[in-house]
């Protein structure tokens, strides 16, 4: 399959002209994120899902598990769009849709297939602002993101939490949410890598923890 991998400005420029008005790229930069040195001690097919623009869906199967806290936590979020997914499982099929967004965020869709449960759609998006890298999920709760590389792994550490509301962002005090998020992708040869993903909170402790295998398409 053949990668498109973005030339920085090339895209925001584009679009610029096509729409006739002033535009706004909100694609990430990973490589300047983690800077040159750091970029280049990751595989190349980590490189390679982490710059194209091409629609991509990667299938696995995680464990998927929460605390009694994290679960009910879960539970109330179904309020507002189902940002966390809603139910346990030790071998739950998952398929992750990534695309790009008009506005340049790599969006992640999850679909997670429980036993004996319908479908079940976690989405958030990745995007570039003035202050960094932001992950906002369904609903619009958000949290800004330090990345970094490590043994060779892509991780994602929150560093504050935040709610957007028509266009403006209220921070959130850590302890009504779902705690410190710690995300990490890790390449395992042949077309394949691990994802996994963990949440602490500093007064219930780990609410949430995935992980699993993933295939390139």
């Amino acid at each position: 399959m053949d990668t498109i991998v973005l030339r920085p400005g090339a895209l925001g420029r584009a679009r610029r002209r096509a729409r006739g008005r002033r535009y706004v790229d909100h694609h990430p930069d990973f490589r300047s994120l983690v800077g040159e040195a750091a970029w280049a001690d990751l595989p190349l097919a980590v490189r390679e899902r982490f710059t194209t623009t091409a629609t991509r869906t990667y299938e696995g199967r995680m464990a998927v598990r929460a605390s009694a806290a994290g679960f009910l936590f879960a539970q109330l979020c179904r309020l507002i769009g189902t940002p966390l997914a809603p139910w346990r499982g030790e071998d739950t099929p998952v398929s992750v849709k990534v695309w790009m967004r008009g506005d340049g965020a790599m969006v992640w869709d999850r679909l997670y297939r429980f036993s004996g449960r319908a479908p079940a759609k976690v989405g958030s998006c990745k995007k570039a602002d003035r202050r960094g890298l932001v992950e906002v999920v369904r609903g619009g709760l958000g949290m800004a993101l330090d990345v970094t590389v490590e043994d060779h792994a892509l991780h994602f550490r929150s560093r504050g939490y935040f709610w957007e509301v028509l266009g403006a962002r209220l921070p959130l005090p850590e302890l009504f949410t779902p705690g410190a998020a710690h995300v990490f992708h890790r390449d395992e040869g042949d077309g394949r890598f691990t994802f996994g993903l963990r949440f602490h909170h500093a007064w219930l402790g780990e609410t949430f923890w995935q992980e699993g295998v993933f295939s390139d398409p």
